[in-house]
């Protein structure tokens, strides 16, 4: 009868872990592993309750499952980095008295502590031997199954670092032949628009003024010749590969300020905008001056073209990374998914015939040249930020 009644606790224990196993094996977070190891502990051996503590960021411990346990338990913390007895007996005191012992087992795999596994009793009886070794196996293979997951989670970073490394770098070799073909265009367009716009002013001079109908004609060509020279020197500040100016180090809170004065006078007046300042001295960084004014007008303008009906725009600078940052966000309509994916391509434009799509090349472009990077935060209904990084210059 006692082998009989062995046998079926070993297939008992066999059967749990290896529903257990399945579990790990098929989980995708390690939220789900952590609740699945407090559940299948509680229900397999005799413990009060069953608590499941990760180590924090900062070397603590934090609550992250349980079974058995209070619920104004949730969220609870140890800040210092205990181990061992030394952890059940901190948990013990915050339930108060509730439990007289508890047993703490560390989830532990190839060297890396995950955090640990805290048995409770009402009484100071602890686990048997065998029951003891089902828990031992449980938390080994929760333990694996969080070593997975970390790894697999390193490989999801490494894997998108490099996709975005790969696409920056196809970006920039795109740029560069653009730029190279930008340059010869803008060079003939040059030679034709120029002598042109020359002549209709002379034309201009001796239609005469009572020719109404003439003279709206001739207003209206120098119009869009005036749209094309305006197209054509954004094409020219495109083709540049080098800085248009000097690298120096600069405080790019004196770049906001220039760029809102410069911002207020480019923009439609019709737009009632505010602006906000959030400034506050980050390090110097080494940039050519006027490009960085040019890269945030750019973006001072678009923030304003982006709220037709109004809004605010807040420019702000920091420091983090060893760098420092600017960052111009409004709380327009913000854009889709598609728009953010081609929103620094050459010739890309949302404004229609209002557009020529090089702004915000130029100032991607800007930031590359410069050892830096300009990032988007924006989804549809929730505004756009664009954030401008660069090294800390040298001291």
């Amino acid at each position: 009868m006692l082998r009989s009644q062995q046998s079926d606790e070993g297939r008992r224990a066999l059967g749990a872990l290896v529903a257990f196993s399945r579990l790990v094996t098929h989980s995708a977070t390690p939220e789900e592993i952590l609740a699945g190891l407090a559940r299948a502990v509680a229900a397999e051996v005799d413990v009060a309750a069953a608590a499941v503590l990760e180590v924090t960021p900062d070397g603590g411990s934090r609550l992250a499952a349980a079974a058995g346990l209070p619920d104004e338990l949730a969220g609870f913390l140890v800040s210092e980095e205990l181990v061992g007895s030394e952890l059940g007996d901190a948990l013990l005191t915050a339930l108060d008295g509730a439990f007289e012992r508890a047993e703490t087992i560390p989830l532990v795999s190839g060297g890396d502590v995950f955090g640990s596994l805290v048995l409770l009793h009402r009484s100071a009886r602890g686990l048997g031997p065998e029951a003891l070794v089902l828990v031992e196996g449980l938390v080994d293979l929760a333990a694996a199954g969080l070593a997975s997951a970390a790894r697999y989670a390193e490989l999801a970073r490494s894997y998108t670092q490099l996709r975005d490394s790969r696409a920056a770098l196809e970006r920039g070799e795109r740029l560069r032949a653009l730029g190279q073909m930008a340059a010869g265009i803008s060079h003939d367009l040059r030679n034709i628009l120029y002598p042109l716009s020359l002549h209709l002013q002379f034309l201009r001079r001796c239609v005469s003024k009572e020719a109404v109908d003439a003279q709206d004609s001739i207003a209206q060509m120098q119009g869009v010749l005036k749209r094309g020279l305006e197209t054509l020197e954004a094409l020219r500040s495109f083709s540049h590969q080098a800085p248009s100016g000097r690298p120096e180090a600069v405080e790019l809170d004196r770049m906001v300020r220039e760029a809102i004065g410069i911002g207020r006078a480019r923009a439609k007046s019709s737009v009632s905008y505010r602006i906000v300042e959030d400034l506050h001295a980050p390090p110097p960084v080494t940039v050519a001056a006027s490009e960085c004014v040019s890269a945030l007008v750019n973006l001072l303008v678009n923030a304003i073209d982006a709220m037709p009906t109004g809004g605010t725009i807040t420019l702000s600078t920091g420091e983090s990374g060893g760098g420092s940052w600017v960052r111009v966000a409004d709380d327009g309509p913000g854009m889709s998914p598609e728009v953010q994916h081609k929103v620094f391509e050459p010739f890309f434009t949302t404004k229609g015939d209002e557009g020529t799509g090089l702004g915000l090349a130029m100032v991607y472009a800007f930031a590359r040249r410069s050892g830096g990077r300009v990032d988007l935060e924006t989804a549809p209904g929730a505004g756009a930020a664009f954030t401008l990084w660069f090294p800390r210059a040298a001291s």
